[in-house]
Order: structure tokens, then C-alpha cells, then sequence
């Protein structure tokens, strides 16, 4: 396992995790969570727990480029990630969005929404890993 690149990874990763999240929820559905407002906390108080979501993030992204770097074996690379991605997006998109779909008051369609952009935004995370990510030679 090269840790330095596990470090690396995971921070290119948080970048294009939060770049993602902001292009998607922050800018282009943003109008679709006005319809579930009572769900969310107020932009100020979001911005007031932000920095534990961004170390959860991190934490977690560190966890997925190990995971990575035990399933890519010896080859890794843009093609390897692009596989990783869509596994975690597949797992991410159901255990997260379309539960909270099924237990919270959301509309159908926001819902929906959360799940693609989870979904897409762990492909680009898994694409990130893997061309960033390099094993040890």
C-alpha cells in the first residue's frame, strides 16, 4: 500500500467530491430542495457544521482509497477507478438517497435527483482515485 498516494487520492478525491456536490445540489437542484426546506438545516447553520462534514468526508475518502488500493491489485489507472466509482455509486445511491427517500418526508423528484447526483459523483470520485492512486513498485 503507498500511504502518501492513499493521502493524495483521497484529497484529489474531496476536491472533486465537493466540486460535484456543489455544481449539483449547490447550483443545479438547488430549487428542487425549496419544496422539502423543513428537511435541511438553514444555509447559515450549514455552513456552522461544515467543517465536521468535510473531515467526515475526508475520513471516508481516505477509507475508500484503501479500499482501492486492495481491490486494484498491481494495475490501476482512469478505467480501474471508473469501475471502483460505479460500485460505490451503486452502494452509495441506494443506502443513502433512496433510503432517505423511502424515510423522509421528501418530494419524489428532489429524491431522485440526490440519488443521480450520488451516484455520478462517486463514478467521478472512483475515477479520481484510480488515476491518481499508484501501488507501491
Amino acid at each position: 500500500m503507498n500511504y502518501s498516494r492513499i493521502f493524495l487520492a483521497a484529497f484529489a478525491a474531496l476536491i472533486v467530491f465537493f466540486a460535484w456536490g456543489f455544481l449539483t445540489e449547490g447550483w443545479l437542484i438547488r430549487k428542487d430542495f425549496a419544496r422539502s426546506a423543513a428537511l435541511y438545516r438553514t444555509s447559515d447553520l450549514q455552513m456552522k457544521y461544515m467543517p465536521y462534514g468535510m473531515a467526515s468526508v475526508l475520513l471516508a475518502l481516505v477509507a475508500v482509497a484503501v479500499l482501492y488500493s486492495g481491490w486494484c491489485g498491481s494495475t490501476t489507472g482512469v478505467i480501474k477507478g471508473l469501475k471502483f466509482g460505479i460500485l460505490m455509486g451503486v452502494i452509495a445511491a441506494c443506502i443513502h438517497a433512496i433510503s432517505n427517500l423511502v424515510t423522509m418526508n421528501m418530494d419524489l423528484k428532489l429524491g431522485l435527483e440526490i440519488a443521480a447526483s450520488t451516484f455520478l459523483g462517486w463514478v467521478l470520485v472512483g475515477i479520481t482515485v484510480g488515476a491518481v492512486y499508484k501501488p507501491p513498485s
